[in-house]
């Protein structure tokens, strides 16, 4: 029987004239990514379709280009060191649906984490696809009952930090005022920090706004005023846009928590039916959208 794992949801961002059709030209004739001695590629690369619309199945390899092994010389009794050339390391299966600019991925413990998977994946992509000045980045989707709790043990915020970009193709309503801002602007990667003044806490109701966004329902959507530009980053950051920091004190003690820090992850096999492993991360995508009703 084969074993589970955990695998982790991100979403794709696309930066300059990188669109959905490069990636997927990166997927079907992938080329290799070197960093600290270590070759990354995708392999095992299969286009599937649901009968509505396509998605991609394969797995990030990690393997070494000057790889060795020591076997045994019977005849000299004695070990002796072997080249294996681009010897496999670690492999992480993955599915890549176009729909929800998704990813769902496994997590290889010592090898290939979650946050690792995320870099070399758009690595790959990255050397494969030859856009000048188009960039693929994967950033993960925070569990919004995780942040929550984290965020409501505050005693008080002190500082804001994100770094958020236009989203495609879904965004939410929380933040679609800071979406349409960055888009009228041209903007591909903004920055925002907030920090308090000295033992002054910021004036925020971030914690209220990623409770409500859970508490709300078909019949009862949440729809403040439009959020402060800081709050909403950080709403976008949590739904996959980019990478969000609040720090705070919980009785004194000065705690921080990232949107990375809290990421969504479910358990599945390890050696995955392609298929299931896609119907299994459509449902826990389109779970997000709902719980965060996520529009195009």
């Amino acid at each position: 029987m084969a074993k589970n794992g955990t695998y982790y949801l991100g979403r794709i961002i696309k930066t300059g004239a990188l669109e959905t059709k490069h990636i997927m030209a990166a997927l079907r004739s992938p080329e290799a990514f070197t960093s600290y001695g270590s070759a990354w590629t995708f392999l095992d690369i299969k286009e599937f379709s649901d009968g509505r619309t396509s998605y991609f199945f394969g797995r990030l390899v990690k393997y070494d280009p000057e790889g060795e092994v020591t076997i045994v010389d019977p005849k000299a009794r004695r070990e002796v060191i072997q080249r294996e050339p681009n010897m496999t390391i670690a492999s992480s299966p993955f599915v890549y649906i176009p729909d929800h600019s998704g990813l769902a991925f496994l997590h290889v413990s010592g090898q290939i984490d979650y946050e690792i998977f995320m870099s070399r994946w758009s690595s790959v992509v990255n050397v494969s696809h030859h856009e000048i000045l188009s960039e693929c980045i994967v950033e993960p989707i925070a569990d919004l009952s995780s942040f929550s709790k984290k965020l409501n043990s505050l005693d008080s915020i002190y500082f804001l930090s994100a770094s958020v970009s236009p989203p495609n193709p879904m965004f939410g309503p929380l933040w679609e005022n800071l979406k349409s801002y960055l888009i009228q602007r041209k903007t591909e990667r903004m920055k925002i920090e907030e920090d308090g003044e000295f033992a002054k806490p910021l004036q925020t109701d971030l914690p209220k706004h990623v409770q409500a966004v859970l508490e709300q329902t078909e019949e009862m959507p949440y729809l403040p005023e439009p959020l402060p530009i800081g709050d909403a980053a950080i709403l976008m950051a949590a739904d996959g846009y980019g990478k969000g920091t609040v720090r705070g004190k919980k009785d004194g003690v000065v705690i921080m928590i990232k949107t990375s820090e809290t990421a969504m992850n479910f358990s599945f096999s390890r050696d995955p039916e392609p298929q299931e492993l896609y119907e299994k991360a459509v449902e826990i995508f389109e779970y997000v959208r709902l719980e965060r009703h996520m529009r195009h």
